[in-house]
């Protein structure tokens, strides 16, 4: 079982599963539905910070890479179906 672990920036950064994680992928230029944005959620899924990074993301409307396990688009869709909720 994945524990997920809620910390505030920036100490949260230190638990990131991307921290130690192979370089061979640009995190933050990791293409929506490449290869790249694949593995890089691969190793998101049992990242014990996923959620906050993921909230970090959302929060701050960053626009490039993966976070928490969401590409551009994921996040994109993400705020797209919390706007039809709102309205």
């Amino acid at each position: 079982m994945t524990t997920l672990v809620a910390l505030r920036a920036p100490k949260w950064h230190v638990y990131a599963a991307c921290r130690n994680a192979d370089r061979e992928h640009d995190w933050t230029d990791a293409e929506p539905g490449s290869k790249a944005a694949e593995d890089c959620k691969e190793t998101c899924r049992l990242c014990p910070v996923r959620l906050t990074c993921a909230i970090t993301a959302l929060t701050t409307d960053e626009s490039h890479g993966v976070w928490g396990g969401m590409d551009r688009v994921d996040r994109e869709a993400l705020r797209h179906a919390d706007a039809q909720i709102a309205a």
